[in-house]
């Protein structure tokens, strides 16, 4: 059986017009506490990938998204992270009239950061690539 795919959001202050990304320090596990992610998890039976990262989203940030471009991966689609999963990215921003996104337990620090300075940040394993594909693909697609 395989590992269950993972969703994550490259949340963006504006899908049109990209200024900063919100990038997301882990809390746990110890290894990798501190280190940045986008934020997101696992997709559970029966749901779709976009279905999980709302869910995912609203369970990490108590927020809501608006979801804009995938950000294609080498993977069919889908980019290869820790312990061969693999996960999909969508740029998004937040929906109009949700809350700010709020620390849960997930994370210690959620930190807006200019695209310019998207790679100075320590990202797990495979992050830091993925961060700079959405940020691409976010400048790319920007009005």
């Amino acid at each position: 059986m395989s590992k269950r795919p993972v969703v994550a959001a490259a949340i963006l202050d504006s899908l049109d017009h990209p200024t900063r990304l919100l990038c997301a320090a882990r809390a746990y596990p110890e290894e990798l506490a501190g280190r940045f992610e986008l934020p997101g998890g696992k997709v559970e039976d029966g749901e779709t990938p976009l279905e999980a990262l709302d869910r995912e989203i609203a369970e990490e940030l108590r927020t809501t998204l608006s979801i804009g471009n995938r950000v294609p991966g080498p993977d069919d689609g889908w980019w290869p992270i820790l312990q061969g999963r693999r996960m999909g990215v969508w740029l998004a921003e937040v929906r109009p009239g949700s809350p700010a996104p709020h620390i849960g337990t997930s994370h210690v620090e959620l930190r807006w950061v200019p695209l310019d300075e998207v790679a100075t940040l320590d990202w797990i394993g495979h992050d830091l690539a993925i961060a700079r594909a959405a940020v691409s693909t976010a400048l790319g697609h920007a009005a």
